[in-house]
């Protein structure tokens, strides 16, 4: 089959479909890549075959300008509608006639790219919903500002959890029943992780000494919290402090600094993991057996904060309003063992399971 993996182009929305992707080029089928941004260079290095979508979207997507955008709730509901609705005619059009010239058979879709999906139905094509969040199974009663805002768009018909657009077909979450239990309509396949080199991987700096490790990321978009940083370094507790600050210039004294960090190598070394709670940290987390101490910004951060909450496997609060004095009881507690690391350890037992090629077997399926 020829099969197209049509994505947003931000790591978090890219790095859940790798492994799947190599499982199906593994058994045998043509796989490309498709995206409205230049993802070429991750995507070759992994071994995959990359197709560049039409885009022209101004919106920021990263760094100082995204930070101060999402303390803006207008301006964020507003970005949000953006990323989800604008230019979707035009897409569905250009993708649908994509889908022909590349005699594509079935499309995997980030259920946030609507246009993929809307494409696929015009086409005539099977498609799956392989989510790269937990929209797909949030609890009814769950409320946040982004579901509000989702639910206030003018949205193209079909049904929908969270912001999600889900397949009549096949539906694909990277996470486990012990987590949130049973789903109607949603495989609950467990993590994805790459089959070979993801593609975006960096050279890992071995760590001095036998301290404890604390691994603190707010991933690759909004990572622009210069502040966050220094408090996390006035409160370390006496562990080892890695940070991945992005192209923020530091300096970070005591600690060891990475512009884009190995993360899935050093949450198999860290102790705690201090994170904005994005849905692609979050799954590896649990899968690596690190306790989180969560400080959601944003979007459906707050979707992952719940659960940890719910499962009791971290701590969650605002960095931005705990004292230094806080934070290091905080960082303190997480170190040592306890309910929450005994939480964590039942919880990610069943997150050792190989969710990339459970969702390609899947996805093949869908195809025959």
């Amino acid at each position: 089959m020829n099969i197209a993996f049509v994505l947003i182009p931000e790591k978090g929305h890219v790095n859940p479909y790798i492994g799947p992707a190599q499982a199906l080029q593994e058994r045998g089928h043509s796989v490309v890549i498709a995206a409205p941004g230049d993802i070429a260079a991750q995507v070759s290095a992994a071994g995959l075959a990359f197709h560049a979508l039409p885009g022209n979207s101004d919106r920021p997507t990263h760094g100082a300008a995204l930070v101060e955008l999402i303390q803006d709730a207008e301006r964020l509901a507003a970005w949000v509608g953006q990323l989800l609705l604008d230019g979707l005619d035009a897409q569905v059009e250009q993708l649908r006639s994509w889908y022909r010239e590349a005699a594509i058979d079935l499309v995997v879709v980030d259920p946030l790219y609507y246009a993929a999906s809307l494409a696929a139905e015009a086409a005539g094509l099977p498609w799956a919903a392989v989510s790269n969040s937990l929209n797909p199974v949030l609890p009814a009663a769950l409320d946040s500002d982004l579901l509000r805002t989702a639910r206030a768009l003018p949205r193209p018909p079909g049904k929908y959890a969270g912001c999600d657009r889900l397949s009549p077909h096949l539906n694909i979450a990277f996470t486990t029943e012990a987590l949130c239990g049973p789903v109607d309509g949603v495989h609950l396949v467990g993590p994805s992780f790459p089959l070979r080199v993801r593609g975006d991987e960096v050279a890992f700096a071995p760590l001095a000494g036998d301290r404890p490790i604390i691994y603190a990321s707010f991933g690759s978009q909004i990572y622009h919290w210069p502040e966050l940083f220094e408090k996390l370094a006035a409160a370390n507790p006496g562990a080892e402090l890695v940070l991945s600050v992005g192209d923020l210039p530091g300096p970070f004294p005591g600690c060891s600094v990475y512009r884009y960090a190995p993360q899935l190598a050093l949450l198999k070394m860290a102790r705690v993991f201090v994170t904005h709670g994005g849905a692609n940290s979050f799954m590896e987390a649990i899968a690596a057996n690190v306790p989180m101490l969560l400080s959601p910004m944003c979007n459906d951060q707050f979707h992952q904060g719940y659960f940890a909450e719910r499962s009791q496997i971290g701590v969650v609060g605002d960095l931005r309003k705990l004292s230094v004095v806080e934070l290091r009881e905080v960082l303190a507690s997480l170190l040592a063992d306890g309910p929450i690391r005994s939480a964590m350890s039942r919880l990610s037992a069943s997150y050792q399971v190989d969710g990339a090629r459970t969702a390609a077997s899947l996805i093949e399926g869908l195809g025959q």
